[in-house]
C-alpha cells in the first residue's frame, strides 16, 4: 500500500488514552493478524478494549478524516462517512473468573451503522456515556490501485558502519491510474510505531507510472530483536518470567532483567513489538478476551549507575511506544536496577527499552538493547 503522508506538525491528531481505567486497546487487522493500522476499503478491523473496575457503560465512537499530516482536513462528515456520524458500541461482556473485574468491549468497523466513503487517514475516538473521550486510535484506509514493494538492506557510514538499515520502496500503477507526482509522498512505518515514522518522502526516480523511493536518508538504526515474555498462565513461570508472587489479590510477575549493551547480535524470533491476549491454565485454552486476568508485570534493567541526563521507558505496541509516566522507569540505587511495574492483561508480549535525552529530546529505541544491521524488522509504506 502507499500511504499518503508527510512531516507531522505539532497540532497533528495522535493516539491517546484519556482514562487510566482503559486497558488493552487493540485495533486488530484480520488480514495481517496483528495491529497493522492499514485496511483496504473493502475490509474491516476489530477494535477491542477493557475498562477496569466499572460496570457496563453506553459507549459511543466517531471517526474523523485527517489530511496527510494527520491534521483535521475540515471535510464535512457527509463527505467521508456513510450512515451515522456517531455510533454505539453494542458488544460488551463482563470479565469471567478473574480477580480483576472489567468490562470487555468490541467493535467491528466499518459496520452497518457507519462506513467510510474515501481513502485516507482517520482518527477513531471512543467516548463514555457523558461524551468524554476515553481514547483515540489512528488507522488508514487505502484503495488497491497499484503494487508496492518494500525492502531493506545494510547501509554503512564512517560513523556507524554496521548499525543502520536503509529502506527502499517501489510503487507501480497501471497505465489507467495516472498519478499526480506533486500529490504523491511516502511514509515508512517500522514495527507499527508511529513515533519514529519517516514521512514526507518524495519519489527519487520516476519512470512512467513507476516510482522509486530509494533515498539514502530512508535510514533507521537496525535496533535489536524485541524482548519477550509470556503470562498466559500466571500461576507458573512462562517464557521470560523470573518469578511470580502474590501480594493481595493480584499476581506479581517479575521478568528477567535486561542486560544492556550487547556486543553481538543473537537471533531471537519475535512478533515485531506486538502483543496477543491469551489465557491457558488447567490444560485448557480460555477465552482471553473476557477470562484473561491482569497481573502486575515488573520490568528491570541491570545498570550499575543511572544514565546521566537520560530517562528510560518500557515501550511496545501495548502502549503505542509512547513515553509516559505510566511506563517511565525509576533507578533503585541499592539494587542497581532501573525498574517499572505495569498492570497488563495475560498474554504474550514484546517490549523494548527506550531512552529519552532530557537535553536534546532525542529518543532512542536501541541504546539499551543494541543495534545491528541483521535485525529483522517489519517495514510498511
Amino acid at each position: 500500500m502507499l500511504l499518503i503522508s508527510s512531516a507531522a506538525p505539532a497540532q497533528q491528531e495522535g493516539e491517546n488514552i484519556y482514562n487510566q481505567d482503559v486497558k488493552t486497546v487493540q485495533l486488530f487487522n484480520t488480514e495481517t493478524n496483528d495491529e497493522t493500522p492499514f485496511i483496504r476499503n473493502d475490509r474491516f478491523f476489530i477494535l477491542s478494549f477493557d475498562i477496569l473496575n466499572q460496570g457496563y457503560q453506553r459507549l459511543s465512537y466517531s471517526v474523523k478524516h485527517c489530511d496527510r499530516n494527520w491534521n483535521p482536513d475540515n471535510l464535512f462528515d457527509s463527505e467521508y462517512v456513510n450512515g451515522y456520524t456517531s455510533g454505539q458500541i453494542r458488544e460488551a461482556q463482563p470479565s469471567f473468573n478473574t480477580v480483576q473485574n472489567y468490562y470487555h468491549y468490541t467493535l467491528q468497523f466499518p459496520n452497518q451503522d457507519m462506513q467510510v466513503k474515501v481513502s485516507g487517514n482517520y482518527l477513531l475516538t471512543v467516548f463514555d456515556d457523558r461524551k468524554k473521550p476515553l481514547f483515540s486510535k489512528r488507522f488508514s484506509v487505502y484503495e488497491p490501485v497499484g503494487q508496492v514493494g518494500i525492502g531493506y538492506e545494510r547501509v554503512s557510514s564512517s560513523g556507524n558502519p554496521d548499525l543502520n538499515q536503509r529502506v527502499s520502496v517501489k510503487a507501480a500503477f497501471p497505465n489507467g491510474n495516472s498519478m499526480n507526482v506533486r500529490q504523491l509522498s511516502l511514509c515508512i512505518l517500522r514495527n507499527n510505531n508511529w513515533e519514529n515514522a519517516l514521512c514526507g518522502i518524495q519519489p527519487q526516480f520516476i519512470n512512467g507510472n513507476n516510482f522509486t523511493f530509494g533515498q539514502l536518508s530512508n535510514v533507521f538504526d537496525g535496533g535489536n530483536e524485541f524482548f519477550s515474555f509470556d503470562t498466559k498462565n500466571i500461576s507458573v513461570q512462562g517464557y521470560g518470567v523470573l518469578k511470580i508472587t502474590k501480594d493481595g489479590s493480584l499476581y506479581n510477575t517479575f521478568l528477567y532483567p535486561v542486560i544492556p549493551y550487547p556486543l553481538d547480535y543473537a537471533y531471537n524470533p519475535d512478533v515485531n513489538g506486538a502483543y496477543y491476549v491469551r489465557r491457558f491454565d488447567l490444560s485448557q485454552e480460555r477465552d482471553g478476551r473476557t477470562e484473561g486476568d491482569y497481573t502486575y508485570v515488573n520490568f528491570a534493567v541491570n545498570m550499575t549507575n543511572p544514565l546521566e541526563d537520560k530517562d528510560l521507558y518500557v515501550v511496545g505496541l501495548f502502549n503505542n511506544y509512547q513515553l509516559t509516566d505510566e511506563n517511565k522507569m525509576i533507578f533503585d540505587e541499592k539494587r542497581g536496577f532501573y525498574e517499572k511495574t505495569i498492570l497488563l492483561k495475560q498474554g504474550y508480549y514484546n517490549y523494548t527499552i527506550a531512552t529519552l535525552d532530557r537535553n536534546s529530546g532525542k529518543v532512542s529505541y536501541s541504546e539499551i538493547s543494541g543495534s545491528f544491521w541483521q535485525t529483522e524488522n517489519l517495514y510498511q509504506g
